[in-house]
Order: structure tokens, then sequence, then C-alpha cells
């Protein structure tokens, strides 16, 4: 007689016998010997070991927490979710109805008899009793306060779990607390006296751990279901003990083989250039937060895959995660960590490096097409041991769990944040080290989600590795875990060195040598930033003369301003940026594969196969970030004095390069008003106001007055002072009094500014995860039912699936846009949006979306007006 308690059933209409399924017992055993794997992975268990304050990992406590582990589904035994195998049933969960009876007051007798069922007398006697079973029933991706299981209606409790007839559900469970008891943990139940520790920060980690061995072990193409189940339930633990290790080495989550295949690492590794000695340094410099400050250009990423080479190598680290703060950055630079990969390890040794970008994911370059009911269809139809290669690249939430992801900050810091899976997340990325490229000092709310990630990161043994052209020491102080000092005098910061590194266990700045070039930059303040023929006319006008020119705006809609200025002065000009043979500029509002395209045409034109033509190219922030430029002229809009730098990077880049008659000195062009009191008032250019990308316009005022009284800035000599002039709070504060002096209204925009800053601070703690407080019934970490918690202010997009054999405006297909929410106000996004498409042209499509029309073209995605 088949046992029909189930845990996992195939999805079709035909009822027992003939549908396949899976009992209980056999899903129980296959989520816990994945589990068990991922205790057997040594840095996994030195990680948590850390987290609970000890230098072990006792073998008994592995034993125990398999054991909970195997518990995590008990749930499943009650009569509503057993009825769920009639597809018209209503849909009865088990996590909420499993612990409702557990923490039961109203059903006490059956709460005792589940009770004694489970063990749950000698479960506790581990220790960390309500942590572990918490931790375990978060396997869905959200923790269960009291206050949920209460709201799931405690009436209920009695009708889901008083025996029937025919069915008692808890009298169903003896087989699965035996086989833990008797048969797959017995040495669990020994008696020592090393309790489960009782340390928040380990069963955060642990939560996150058995999450993904709950999705691993839910994966039918791995543990299969059945029409009939092994009469041996010893058979089914067995086999899921065998095919747990080799899926954790296969998805990369074990790189053990390939640690043992690895050539003994040097910086040639990773690169064929000579190291820089700041590059070298960073190596072998101890401490588990490093921060790398270098001017742009000085090799500050080769210096990063050197740095997880040597981890790596060590045994320190499993894997890498690069995080970008776009998405066209995490694009551009994803092949050169694969070029990387390819010279650090052998062939057949070699782990998949995946662009961790959700809806344009990648797996050694190759994308793949999202099919229904989490299925995806890659491109290049590999067979089944590469399909399974590439798993952690097939989901977003997966994608740390590989051994070396490229993506953006915000994958990471999902991981801090109350949002589904987050556990998952960080927990995964421990094994990790964490490279964060282009941190600045200017975004207040994304700093304290990477500051509260680094917390825990470093608090479990891991690594991290922060890059940045232009950081402040407010920031650098936070970054490495260490309250700034603001009293330390501001002329005493400014000569800190530079470049340097700083670590969690040496934190003043040491001075490694970069480049070792100097950039000697002449800029001019231009009030024609609202004037986007003058400027193109400027760009223009460089260009005839043979100049490699970089227009860099603050706001989308005036790059295109300005792009469109440029098209009709000069609509067949050789000095246009075309994509395919079509005029076009950069931004963040392009489909994927037309971005892809976009990105290879600008290494070719600016920097690859320069020639001596002139060139005008046109963008937005996506062009300061990882893109390989090399302008011999730039204009761009006013922008913070770290950021300001970040862009300034982009200006002869290259020193080989030859420079046309007029540019052989870098030269930059800022606009901006001549006075900035009236954006007091009213924001524009995308400075000050309460949603514009730079808000601090008394930030804004010390930079542009840092152009105004410092025609040359001598780079990178001059970064330290000019980033601290900048954004440090006692220089901003003696502007503000200054000003105020002439225009009271600056002090009303300081403390706006201030009172903006502590709202982030304040929406940041509110949704970070609380590293420091245990599951138990009081925590109550209301995580909303998906990812709509930003990890960025104001960043909220939507991907949306055009449909198949839709053309873009350079003449390749295209399959997702990426549409910020705020276009679609009282549209629903959870729902599945489809659009309607019409072609106006050969050149533009138009999508009605929800009641909203769009415009995409070689101009980028717009919103059109009603």
């Amino acid at each position: 007689m088949i046992n029909k308690l189930w845990a996992k059933l195939e999805r079709a209409e035909t009822d027992f016998p003939g549908r396949k399924w899976l009992s209980l017992v056999d899903h129980s055993a296959d989520v816990a010997a994945v589990f068990e794997a991922v205790l057997q992975v040594p840095l996994v268990t030195r990680r948590l070991a850390a987290l609970a304050g000890q230098r072990d990992f006792p073998p008994i406590w592995r034993s125990r927490l398999c054991a909970h582990v195997a518990l995590h589904d008990f749930g499943k035994a009650n009569h509503g979710f057993q009825a769920r195998r009639d597809p018209k049933a209503p849909p009865v969960g088990h996590v909420l109805p499993g612990l409702g009876l557990l923490y039961s007051n109203s059903q006490p007798g059956l709460a005792s008899r589940l009770a004694a069922t489970l063990m749950c007398a000698e479960f506790a006697a581990w220790g960390a009793w309500e942590s572990a079973t918490r931790a375990v029933a978060a396997h869905h991706g959200r923790p269960i306060s009291q206050q949920l299981i209460d709201g799931d209606s405690q009436n209920h409790v009695a009708t889901l779990w008083t025996p029937r007839a025919n069915y008692d559900p808890i009298a169903a469970l003896a087989p699965l607390a035996q086989a833990i008891r008797n048969d797959w943990f017995p040495e669990a139940f020994d008696i020592d006296d090393l309790p489960l520790p009782d340390a928040p920060r380990f069963w955060h980690a642990v939560s996150g751990f058995v999450m993904l061995a709950d999705w691993i072990g839910s994966d039918a193409n791995a543990f299969p279901l059945y029409i009939e189940p092994a009469t041996d339930r010893m058979a089914r633990i067995a086999n899921a003990r065998a095919t747990a290790p080799q899926l954790l080495a296969v998805y990369g989550f074990d790189p053990a083989a390939k640690r043992k295949a690895l050539p003994a690492v040097s910086f040639a590794s990773v690169s064929e250039h000579e190291p820089r000695p700041i590059q070298k340094a960073v190596g072998d410099v101890d401490g588990q937060v490093v921060i790398l400050e270098a001017e742009t250009g000085s090799g500050k990423t080769e210096a990063a895959l050197y740095r997880f080479a040597r981890l790596f190598e060590r045994g320190e680290v499993d894997g890498l995660y690069f995080a970008l703060p776009t998405r066209v950055a995490a694009k551009s630079i994803e092949e050169r960590i694969r070029e990387a990969v390819q010279r650090i390890f052998p062939s057949g040794a070699r782990p998949c490096v995946i662009l961790a970008v959700p809806g344009y994911a990648k797996s050694d370059g190759v994308g793949y097409k999202t099919l229904p009911d989490f299925d995806v269809q890659w491109d290049d139809g590999p067979d089944a041991n590469l399909r399974r290669e590439r798993w952690a690249a097939e989901h977003p939430k997966r994608f740390l769990a590989g051994s070396i992801s490229v993506g953006t900050i915000d994958q990471a810091l999902l991981g801090a944040i109350q949002a589904r899976h987050a556990h998952m997340r960080s927990s995964s990325l421990l094994r990790h080290l964490l490279v964060v490229d282009e941190v600045h000092a200017s975004d207040v709310y994304m700093e304290r989600l990477l500051v509260s990630l680094l917390d825990q990161h470093a608090s479990a043994g891991g690594h991290a590795l922060l890059l940045s052209a232009t950081l402040g020491s407010t920031a650098r102080h936070r970054l490495l875990g260490l309250t700034p000092n603001d009293d330390q005098p501001l002329a005493e910061l400014s000569s800190a060195h530079y470049p340097a590194i700083s670590t969690s266990q040496d934190p003043e700045p040491k001075h490694f040598d970069g480049s070792g070039r100097t950039k000697q930059i002449t800029l001019n303040l231009d009030p024609r930033i609202g004037d986007p023929v003058a400027i193109a006319r400027l760009a223009l006008e460089a260009a005839e003369q043979g100049a490699k020119v970089l227009v860099i705006r603050n706001l989308q809609h005036a790059a295109v301003a300005t792009a469109e200025a440029l098209f009709a002065l000069a609509p067949n000009h050789p000095a246009l940026f075309r994509c395919e043979g079509v005029p076009t500029l950069h931004h963040g509002r392009f489909a994927r594969e037309d971005r892809e395209l976009l990105d290879a045409v600008i290494g070719a034109q600016m920097y690859a196969e320069r020639g001596t033509k002139g060139l005008v190219l046109i963008g937005t922030q996506t062009l300061e970030q990882s893109l390989d430029i090399c302008a011999d002229f730039m204009i761009t809009d006013l922008c913070p004095a770290d950021v300001l730098l970040q862009r300034i990077g982009r200006l002869h880049r290259h020193a080989k390069n030859a420079r046309p008659a007029g540019f052989e000195a870098p030269r930059l062009v800022v606009l901006s008003p001549d006075d900035l009191a009236p954006l007091l008032s009213k924001a524009q250019f995308g400075m000050g106001g309460d949603h514009g990308p730079y808000r601090d316009l008394v930030m804004l005022e010390a930079t542009r007055r840092l152009v105004r009284d410092n025609s040359t800035w001598t780079i990178p000599q001059m970064n330290r002072t000019l980033v601290e002039q900048a954004t440090h709070p006692h220089a901003l504060e003696a502007l503000t009094c200054e000003l105020e002096k002439v225009n009271p209204a600056w002090r009303g925009a300081r403390e706006r500014s201030d009172g903006q800053k502590a709202a982030d601070t304040y929406l940041a703690q509110h949704v970070l995860l609380p590293w420091k407080r245990c599951f138990s019934g009081q925590i109550d970490l209301a995580f909303p039912l998906d990812e709509r918690i930003g990890t960025r202010l104001g960043a909220d997009d939507v991907l949306v699936a055009m449909p198949e054999g839709t053309i873009g405006p350079f003449g390749h297909e295209i399959r997702v846009l990426t549409i910020p929410s705020r276009w679609l106000p009282g549209v629903d996004l959870s729902a599945e949006l489809i659009p309607q498409m019409a072609l106006e042209d050969s050149a533009a499509l138009t999508i009605n979306l929800g009641g909203h029309r769009f415009c995409y073209d070689a101009l980028g995605l717009r919103k059109l007006k009603p």
C-alpha cells in the first residue's frame, strides 16, 4: 500500500496511483542530507563556529542541526495540506499550521501529543530550542514570529490536526521521528555537554543554509519523485547522502576539487602586466575588511582578483562576489572577470562565472530564457552536466550559491535587509570574498546597508574588499566597523595617505604606490547647463578638432535632450556616436541586448580602436562606472566631488593614447548655474529636492567652489583634500554658516539635507536584518512577500518580457525591458505584465503597459505623455 503522507507532488490532474510523488519521510531525508553536505564544507563550519563565538564546530552540532532540519516540513502532515493532492482543494500551508500547534495555547492535548511524537523534550535538551525551531521554520524565506502564528488563526489548529476515522496527522509523523532517532542521526541523541549555541548571528546564518538545503533538496531533477517509494527508507537517505556532496561540488558551492587543481598563485595568474606596489600589497594584507583607495586606472580590479586568488588558494574563501553599482557596470566588467578566471584556473577545473543581474543573467557569457515553473532554456542547449554546473545562475536567489559571480551591489545588500530569502543570500555570501567596487561617500542609505552586511560578514570571519577612488574619512571609518572621529582636524584628514590601503585591523591609511601617474586637469565652469543645444555645439566643435568627447548628464532626459540637439545640429556628421550605424547615446534604459552592443562599440571607439577621428559620446552616470573609456575632452554636469573625481577617471585614462592638437592636456567643462540658490526652492538638473540623484545642495556648492577656486586639479595628489572639503561634516557646516549670512534659506537646505540623511539612516535601520536579535516568539521580522524593500532609495525596477521576435532599434532581438515602478502608477506590480506592442516606424517601438505608453528607440526607453 502506498504511504499517502506526501511532501512533494507532481503537477498533474491524476490522483494516486500513477501520479509521481514523494513521501514526507523521503523528502525530509533529501533535505537533511543536503544540509549535512553543506556542513561538511570546511569553510561553512568555520564561519558558523566564528558566529557562535567558538574556535571549532563540534561534530555533535552537525548531527543535531541535521536532526532539526529533518523536521522542517513536519507541518505537511496536517489534514489541509494532505488534501491538496486534489487540485481543487484550498491552499492550506504547512509552516504556520505546524508551529501553530507546536506553540498552541488553545489545544494543549494535541500540542502535547505532537511534542511527544517529535521528541521535543530531547531536542530541547540540546539547547537553543526555540532559536533552532524557528530558524528551521524560516526555510521558505522568511522568519516566523509568534505574531504571524497567531494571525494564522488558532481556531483552525484543531481542524487541521484532530484525528479522523481514516487519518491521524500526528501519528503519521511517527515514522519520520523514528527515522531521525534510530536511523539517520542517532549520534545526535548521545548525552554530552556541548549544547547548541545561543548566539543570534549563528542562527541567522543557519537559517540561510537551511533555505539553501531546502531549495536544493526540493529539486526534482536531482531528487526525483516516484510512483512507488523505496521499501527501505535508509536507501533513500544513503542515495541522498551520496548525491548531495556531488551537487554542491558541481554547483560551485564546494570548490575543494577546483582548489586542489589550482596552480601556485602569483600576480601573473591574474594579469600579464607587472604588479604595481599597491596591487601586490592587496594580495597579502591582513584584515577581514580591506579598503583600497586609488585613482581610476590604477588597476584596482586586478588587485581585487589577485586578493581573491590568494585567499582562495589558502582556503580562506570559497568564492567571489564582485559587486558593482549598476547593471551596466556589472555587465561591462564581467568579461574581464571571465578572462581572469581562465588565467587563474586550469581547463577542466574552472568555475562558472555568473553575471548575477536579474533578467539578464548569464553563465560564462551564455544567456537563457525564463520558462514557467522556474525552468529556463539556455541559449546554447547544454547537456545535463553543463546545465547542472549553471544551477546557481538560473535564479536570482541562487546567484551567491555558486563560486564566482559578478553583479550589482543590490544582490549583496538583499542579504542584509528584510526581503524574502535574505538569509540564504547572506549565508551563501559568507563563503565569498565580497568585492564592492566604486564605493562613494555620498550615499548614506546604501552605506548603512553595506555597513550592516559587512558586520555580519566580518563576524563570521569572512573577507571583504572595498574599492574606491574617492572615499571620505567618515565613510571609511564606518565601513571598517569603527566610529567616525568627527573631531579630527580637517587638515589632518586631508593630508592622509593616498593611494592607500586601510583594514579593519589597521584602519589608518597606509601608502602604496598606485599607477605613479599624475594628471593636471584644467577645469572651467560653464553656466549653460540648461541649454542642450549649446552643450551639443560645444561637444561637436571639440570633436571636429579630432577629440573623443564625453558628455555626462545627471539625468536621463537631459542626456536625451542633448543627444537630440546634437543629431539635429549635425544629423549625418561622422563624429556622432553610432551603434550598428544608428546615432545614439548611453544610459541605463536600454534592453540588455542593446546595452551589450553599446558597451562593445564604446570600448572599441573610445579605447581599443580610437583612431584619429573625433567622436561625441553622450550619456548619464552609466559612463562613469567600469567602462574602459579614454576621452580627450569631457563635459559634465555638476555633481559631488567624490562622483566628479570618478567621472574624471574617464578623462585621459590611458597615458599611451595619442591626443589631437589642443587636447594634449586633459580639460573638463563643468556645467553649473552661476548661483545654486534658485535650486533651494526648485530642484533642477538632478540637484536638490527630495528625489534627485544629488540632493545635498551645500555639498554641490562646496564642489562648485572647488572648481571655481582651483582651475587646475592635480590628480591623485589632491583627491583626499577635494573629497574631505566637499563631503566632511565640518567643512559643510562651515560653508553653511558662510552661505546663510547672504541667504538664510541655505541653513534650511542644510537642515533638510541632514534630515534626509537622518531619515535615510532610520529607513535603513528599519529594513535591516537584526543580526543581534535571535529568532524567538518576540521578534517580529515582518518580511514582505517579495523583494520590494529597496536596496537603494527610489530604485524599484520592473522587468517586462518582450514578445518573442521583438527587434530593437539596432536590428537585434530584445527580450526584456526594465521599467521603473514610478513610471507605472496604479499598476499591480505583483501580476504578470504583458506589453502591447506597436511599430510606429522602422526605428521606434510603442509599448502599452497597464494603460501607460512608452517609446523605445535609439534614444532608449522613455515614457510618453498621455
